[in-house]
């Protein structure tokens, strides 16, 4: 799996809601039983906004905890 991360740069389709779009719609594909996994994609439309915000807060509070652990090391 990890030669085809790289290879295809996989993690960068994350970047972009097309990508992200394009990676539900490919997994979708390969679920044994329907999923419609690739319509999640119109609840990222729908409420981009909140998970923005939930994220960044989310990450802020992960690197206050990141800045506090090194300072232990």
């Amino acid at each position: 799996m990890m030669p085809y991360l790289i290879e295809y740069n996989w993690l960068s389709s994350y970047q972009t809601i097309e990508g992200i779009e394009r990676i539900l719609a490919k997994m979708d594909t390969r679920m044994k039983y329907e999923s419609n996994m690739r319509f999640s994609i119109n609840e990222l439309h729908l409420f981009y906004a909140d998970f923005e915000q939930e994220f960044t807060l989310f990450f802020e509070e992960l690197m206050a905890h990141s800045n506090q652990k090194i300072q232990i090391l």
